[in-house]
């Protein structure tokens, strides 16, 4: 099948082809501003997604680093390194666990939660800005039909 002509039917674009298109470009548009703005503070994006990630776990603000790894898609490798950089910029304290001597948290200091919450803030008013540009209603109408299709796509068959 030529390159043109692949994810066509009979001329036409096939439509869950097209759902994945846009939904990629959505996708891309957002995190380029997300990217940018975690670039602007000399994080990496892996950096804040532990970050946004502790912010992100309710109370004491803490996971377990295979928690994070598995929240924020890291291998355990990763999640090491990336928690390591974070303790040493003051934004991320590692405490051992009590219950179990085997293990331990991290946990998001005042300073992480200021960066974290810097930099959603700043993500928020770029994308608010933008999304204003639509017309009157279609942000909600988009969220709740991108809600259905998740819904609906992530259904067992």
């Amino acid at each position: 099948m030529r390159a043109e002509t692949a994810g066509r039917r009979g001329g036409q674009q096939v439509p869950s082809l097209e759902l994945a298109q846009l939904a990629a470009r959505l996708c891309a548009a957002l995190d380029a501003t997300t990217n940018s703005r975690v670039a602007q503070h000399g994080l990496t994006r892996a950096d804040y997604d532990v970050l946004a990630a502790l912010r992100g776990a309710g109370g004491e603000l803490r996971l377990k680093p295979t928690e994070l790894a598995v929240r924020c898609r890291l291998s355990s490798g990763g999640t090491s390194n990336v928690l390591r950089r974070m303790s040493e910029s003051g934004y991320v304290v590692r405490e051992a666990d009590l219950a179990d001597g085997r293990s331990a948290w991290a946990q998001l200091t005042e300073e992480g939660l200021l960066i974290t919450s810097r930099i959603q803030d700043g993500v928020a008013a770029v994308q608010e800005r933008r999304l204003a540009l639509l017309p009157p209603g279609a942000v909600d109408a988009l969220s709740a039909l991108l809600a259905q299709a998740a819904e609906v796509l992530e259904a067992p068959e």
